[in-house]
């Protein structure tokens, strides 16, 4: 299959989306190669199931690595992108960096493990549908996609926006549980294991200070037009069952 580097986002009528894959393709050059119009088109429809944004560093290893080598971040999700043969539309993953203008879309054949790609120059010119799933993975923290970035600056919308956030790093991970507007007070939970966590309550400015945000995270999370589209942590999901321990105050860690 072949299809112009354009094609993608130009072929978008509506809310449908048709683009072509490639199977077999093993670095972004070829990808790219591919999309740039040099083979003949054959476009199917295309419905997006899911994002993950990566940290840049680690969206630079993936693009310069082997596409066709096993990912984790596919993997997990390798069911639900699959072929639909009855509508025939691909079941795709949007994977972007964080403060990427370009991305690839992968989707799986029926009962396969062969990965079919198409590569995306500009993704922010891509209508995902309302309450996608965003996963951040790999340490990335914010994302340039287009829903995050078309806010007013309002403060309380931005900040409530962080609940169900979680924030993955090597030795635990941070979970936005919820946000008092008009206490502008955060909870935050700060997981180490499976059953070891850590209540904790303060404004954004003592949350910020006291886990140490920085770099884009910091710059997103300060900027009151961003919107966090990822709520993917189980923590939240699950708050209502469970008794947290005692609670930490804002003044520190």
């Amino acid at each position: 299959m072949g299809g112009g580097e354009n094609a993608l986002v130009n072929s978008m009528n509506g809310k449908e989306l048709t683009a072509s894959f490639w199977k077999g393709v093993k670095t972004a050059r070829e990808l790219k190669m591919l999309s740039s119009g040099w083979n003949p088109s054959t476009k199917q429809k295309a419905r997006i199931r899911k994002v993950v944004v990566l940290c840049d560093a680690e969206y630079k290893r993936y693009m310069d690595g082997e596409l066709d080598q096993p990912k984790i971040f596919l993997a997990e999700d390798k069911e639900r992108l699959r072929y639909d043969t009855r509508r025939h539309a691909w079941n795709c993953l949007l994977i972007v960096g964080e403060s990427s203008k370009d991305g690839i879309l992968a989707g799986y054949l029926p009962k396969s493990d062969s990965l079919f790609l198409t590569y995306v120059p500009e993704h922010r010119e891509l209508e995902l549908p309302e309450g996608i799933p965003v996963a951040m993975e790999m340490g990335a923290a914010s994302t340039n996609l287009q829903p995050a970035l078309l806010g007013t600056a309002d403060a309380a919308a931005h900040y409530s926006s962080f609940v169900g956030l979680e924030l993955i790093s090597m030795a635990s991970s941070l979970h936005f549980a919820a946000y008092d507007p008009a206490a502008n007070i955060f909870t935050v939970l700060e997981q180490g294991g499976p059953n070891d966590y850590m209540q904790y309550q303060g404004t954004p400015e003592e949350i910020a200070q006291a886990f140490h945000f920085s770099g884009k995270l910091k710059e997103a999370f300060f900027d009151l037009r961003y919107r966090n589209i990822s709520h993917g942590s189980h923590l939240v999901k699950e708050r209502q069952k469970r008794t947290y321990p005692k609670e930490r105050s804002g003044d520190g860690r």
